[in-house]
């Protein structure tokens, strides 16, 4: 019965619930860590440690992401891109979710004195990060999945700018 293999639909659950949970513990580890040597980085770049660390976080963000999809995508052949969107979405948003978690135990590591403010930013940064996570997902499929590099290249174009478009909508309302 162990050598018994999984039905296709079995298989590729596993393989994508798998690779979400690991990649949202590393995500999760890249981001405590960067916010923990937070201080550190303020020796280096100065005023300008925040900015830096919230530019690391994208970076670990974007290559976490971009991996587990491309992981997911080799592992389980055949695998829908609508799994291959959630995988992203879900990667971001757990690691999201319990960085907040970790730095509502552990407020020492948020740097702020007023836990009130880190507890406020904790459902938009939630929500940031889903939807950064959503858009790396999609580009990372476009890279996958659209032969033609020009048909490519047009539709992460299309991708960034509706993204660009929706912000100046949301800055502007």
């Amino acid at each position: 019965m162990a050598n018994e293999k999984l039905p296709v639909s079995n298989a590729e659950n596993s393989i994508v619930t798998r690779a979400v949970i690991i990649a949202s513990f590393i995500l999760t580890g890249i981001f405590i860590a960067l916010l923990f040597f937070q201080d550190n980085l303020t020796g280096i770049f100065g005023r300008f440690a925040d900015e830096t660390t919230i530019g690391l976080m994208l970076f670990g963000l974007w290559i976490v992401v971009t991996s587990t999809v491309r992981s997911v995508n080799n592992l389980a052949k055949g695998v829908s891109a609508w799994k291959l969107i959630t995988v992203g979405l879900l990667v971001g948003l757990v690691s999201a979710v319990l960085t907040t978690a970790f730095l509502l135990l552990f407020p020492t590591v948020a740097k702020s004195q007023n836990m009130a403010e880190v507890t406020g930013a904790t459902g938009a940064m939630i929500l940031v990060i889903a939807a950064l996570a959503l858009v790396i997902a999609l580009i990372s499929i476009v890279n996958l999945r659209v032969k033609s590099r020009a048909l490519g290249n047009f539709l992460e174009l299309l991708i960034i700018g509706a993204l660009i478009a929706i912000a100046i909508w949301r800055a502007t309302k």
